[in-house]
């Protein structure tokens, strides 16, 4: 009997863990606030109290994470959940700020590349200097043992 009420207790703690974890991905919708849905503090919040309810029956019946995470989204929108879709439009959401990055990188790539080509082909033009900052230079030299 012992064991079996282990068993159901490892269950309870994974719910749990489940719904600590889900809470967290989760945004408050009221608008007043911008916590997520298990830090809202916001007092009298029309929606926090009611999404933790649902958020709480959909843990006991979807065995799924991401079943209950999409019914968030179907049910209080798209923003309602922090963590975008894997697929979809919101792929987007995934793909392009590893884009923008490398097509950054890639452009000042390219940008330095012509700009070196632009400095080695520059010819060197004869510097013309004063015969009378050379000998004090020559001196300078001599005096210094440089």
């Amino acid at each position: 009997m012992k064991r079996f009420a282990e068993i159901l207790l490892m269950g309870a703690d994974q719910q749990e863990a489940r719904y600590q974890s889900l809470g967290h991905k989760i945004m408050c919708t009221c608008g007043s606030c911008t916590y997520l849905l298990l830090e809202c503090n916001h007092v009298g919040c029309p929606n926090s109290e009611k999404m933790i309810h649902e958020l709480r029956l959909n843990v006991q019946q979807e065995s799924s994470n991401q079943k209950v995470l999409q019914w968030f989204r179907d049910q209080w929108g798209v923003t309602a959940v922090v963590e975008p879709a894997t697929h979809g439009f919101e792929l987007l959401a995934w793909l392009s700020p590893p884009a923008a990055v490398l097509m950054g990188l890639s452009l000042l790539y390219f940008i330095m590349r012509r700009w070196r080509s632009r400095l080695a082909k520059v010819p060197a033009k004869p510097v013309k200097r004063d015969p009378h900052i050379e000998a004090l230079r020559d001196r300078a030299r001599r005096e210094t043992e440089v």
